[in-house]
């Protein structure tokens, strides 16, 4: 992975930056929040401190296949979230993208927002790449509409895929290609 690939990405309130030392604290909080837990794919366990430092040095190493970057704020040093594109496949030019905002007072501010149009600008622009994939569980409504926002089309629905607390949960898949890209204003 060349330096370019894990550079900061900004706008005006938002800025996607690579994981530094700063991103462990917020992490650990974030990864034993049973309902942060409950809204991705981690599954519902305690982490120790132990597996979430190993978690972001291995985040904070370069790769050629997923890029780990942290969405902070203008001026502030901890992140408030973090965003992936993962699966990145040079040959088929596609990735996956996922986002926790980890701050649960920063819900529905739109920071969320922000940070995946920085994602996608990043996917296609940055790293060449011409499709991007989004998983969400069917009963997170706040990410299926995030994603309806920015652009993404609904592509289909893998039915009860994830099995979580002993229930079966359905996954929506969206997808965004570049040639549809209108910059998140749609």
């Amino acid at each position: 992975m060349n330096e370019r690939q894990a550079a900061q990405v900004t706008d005006a309130a938002v800025e996607l930056r690579p994981h530094t030392s700063a991103s462990l604290e917020p992490l650990l909080r974030w990864k034993n929040d049973a309902e942060i837990q409950r809204l991705s794919d981690d599954g519902t366990h305690t982490y120790t401190r132990e597996q979430v430092v190993a978690t972001l040095e291995r985040w904070m190493r370069p790769s050629d296949d997923i890029v780990h970057l942290a969405i902070g704020l203008a001026g502030r040093a901890e992140p408030i979230g973090f965003l992936h594109l993962a699966l990145i496949e040079r040959a088929h030019r596609r990735c996956r993208l996922g986002i926790v905002i980890g701050e649960k007072d920063l819900w529905g501010c739109g920071y969320g927002h922000l940070a995946v149009v920085q994602g996608v600008d990043h996917a296609f622009d940055v790293l060449g790449l011409d499709r991007i994939t989004v998983e969400v569980f069917a009963d997170n409504p706040r990410s299926l509409r995030l994603f309806e926002r920015v652009g993404f089309v609904r592509e289909g629905v893998m039915r009860e895929n994830i099995l979580r607390d002993g229930q079966r949960v359905d996954e929506v898949i969206f997808g965004l290609l570049r040639h549809e890209w209108k910059g998140g204003k749609n």
